[in-house]
């Protein structure tokens, strides 16, 4: 692997992220997560408005996770962002406003749209998200600049920050992001603690962290030995 990555490097590295990471996998994680939202601070007297919320998002969802192998049509792509734009208007401060953001997102990186999904990702972290929400916005972010060529200001979203959950997933963001800054032994740290902290016992994603830290680890290795010498 290079120590340094360009930016087109870069650019389809986090392209395919976010394939591996697919719109299906996306949705059902912000499902899982809005269902502890939907009627968090609400007042029954807010009944209405909640349920009016959640019928858009519910529809959305729908769309975005329609039993098929082919990929959303353009149609498709509209009506989620139409809805996502609805929810961001007129019901901001609910969960369901933050997660339509990040399915929002999803599809502007699709369709190397940086700037719009950087967009996106920022007004979750402006608009109060929960604390599950910020810290998966926070990660998106921090890819999405990484991609830009903005490797410090990844950084920068991530560091020092209690991850929780998402502890391997940020370190091993870390890892990539030092790496394509030639910070051979700070990204070999970060792999490390990626690997340590990997709770999903997925073997696809416990295999490309053992293989980054492995690509990582002679050179670090030989740098120390020629600070020794």
């Amino acid at each position: 692997m290079s120590d340094n990555l360009s930016e087109e490097e870069q650019i389809e590295a986090f392209k395919q992220w976010w394939v591996d990471n697919g719109l299906k996998l996306v949705a059902a994680a912000v499902i899982a997560i809005g269902g502890t939202l939907s009627w968090q601070g609400w007042q029954s007297s807010q009944q209405e408005y909640a349920e009016q919320g959640s019928a858009i998002y519910s529809a959305m969802i729908d769309i975005a996770t329609t039993e098929t192998d082919q990929p959303l049509t353009d149609e498709q792509k509209q009506d989620i962002n139409a809805s996502a734009d609805q929810l961001k208007q007129d019901f901001s401060d609910t969960g369901y406003a933050h997660l339509s953001a990040l399915l929002k997102a999803k599809l502007a990186v699709d369709a190397d749209e940086l700037e719009g999904a950087a967009s996106e990702l920022q007004w979750v972290l402006d608009n109060d998200p929960a604390e599950e929400i910020r810290l998966l916005a926070s990660l998106r972010l921090a890819r999405v600049e990484a991609a830009k060529g903005n490797a410090e200001k990844a950084l920068a979203l991530l560091d020092g920050q209690d991850a929780g959950k998402l502890t391997s997933a940020y370190e091993e963001a870390k890892g990539d992001f030092h790496l394509s800054m030639g910070h051979l032994e700070a990204a070999y740290s970060a792999y490390q603690l990626a690997l340590d902290t990997e709770e999903s016992g997925n073997s696809t994603q416990l295999s490309i962290l053992r293989l980054k830290l492995s690509q990582a680890k002679p050179v670090a290795e030989a740098e120390e030995t020629q600070g020794e010498s």
